[in-house]
């Protein structure tokens, strides 16, 4: 309960930091659309001003992002260790290993009880919807940002068919009374700090996409894994997921309540998303690594005893 509570904390300040940078997107939106609209053209101190406030606003968005993907790496951490615990289920405790040696029996089916006492499918779901809650967050921004982005590279586009017009503007009375080289250094300056504004939405375009990537590809891991403990388990019914508490998750949860969920090529594509996490996010996939290294070095070894095996996996069933 407490990590969950620190979690939608965490994303209802990161919630609120998005709505605030938003407004700071809406100047140089603006100013694009009218230079666009009604060939109205900044002047040297405006694009100054622009430019200046693309800066110092970068580091917020670079924060912002950080923040988010630790979250995403967090969550993927999470999801190894409830596999760790799971591959540690035929460890016995330092009580359980004397009934080892006065009875196997009796020391397996106290290990197959505590197994199921540890509610392993309760604390995936509630893994599921962190990572719902998350998903959300980034595709809304995603979208938010990928509209955006396509309104000003129209723009932009039109902005440049347009130099005619504008070279005539600037060297008009109206405009300044500019010369042509004047009024062409002025034209490129205005087209660099539009695309430098553009290049900004398109880079946090991306830094979503390789976001929701990862996010995607953890979630098929963790309802494969989440299928093979129920079938471990003979759970059904209620233990099921219900795919309208996971809205955010459709595409995934579609295929798994149909049983269309596959192991097929799995790997692949998380090798995909985790190579594209790295190369956007190092310092936070770093921190994810290491958790990963730690898991494993504190993983039991087998000891011979084993729990019904995981069946072959071919398409899951809900």
């Amino acid at each position: 309960m407490a990590e969950n509570q620190a979690f939608e904390s965490e994303i209802g300040r990161i919630s609120g930091v998005l709505k605030t940078m938003h407004e700071a997107l809406r100047p140089p939106a603006a100013m694009l659309a009218q230079a666009d609209r009604d060939l109205v053209i900044p002047d040297a101190a405006q694009l100054a001003a622009t430019e200046e406030r693309l800066r110092a606003e970068l580091p917020g968005w670079w924060e912002i992002e950080a923040s988010v993907a630790r979250l995403v790496a967090g969550l993927a951490t999470e999801i190894g260790v409830r596999k760790a615990e799971f591959d540690s289920r035929e460890q016995p405790t330092r009580l359980e290993k004397p009934i080892g040696y006065i009875s196997k029996a009796a020391m397996r089916r106290r290990l197959e009880a505590r197994w199921r006492r540890s509610r392993p499918l309760h604390h995936l779901a509630e893994l599921l919807g962190r990572i719902d809650l998350l998903t959300g967050l980034v595709r809304a921004e995603r979208d938010t940002l990928l509209s955006e982005r396509r309104a000003c590279e129209s723009q932009l586009a039109a902005f440049i068919d347009h130099r005619p017009k504008i070279m005539g503007i600037l060297r008009s009375e109206i405009g300044g009374g500019m010369t042509r080289v004047e009024a062409a250094r002025h034209i490129g300056r205005c087209v660099g700090v539009f695309q430098a504004f553009v290049d900004v939405l398109n880079g946090r375009v991306g830094s979503g996409n390789v976001c929701l990537h990862k996010l995607m590809t953890d979630t098929e891991d963790l309802l494969i894994h989440y299928q093979a403990i129920s079938e471990i388990l003979g759970l059904h019914g209620d233990e099921n997921l219900d795919p309208d508490v996971f809205p955010n998750l459709a595409a995934g949860m579609g295929r798994f309540s149909s049983g269309m969920l596959t192991v097929h090529g799995l790997d692949l594509r998380r090798d995909r998303a985790d190579r594209a996490f790295i190369e956007r996010f190092p310092p936070e996939a770093a921190e994810e690594k290491a958790a990963e290294e730690e898991t494993a070095e504190v993983r039991p070894a087998k000891i011979g005893l084993r729990l019904p095996a995981i069946p072959r996996l071919k398409f899951l069933r809900s």
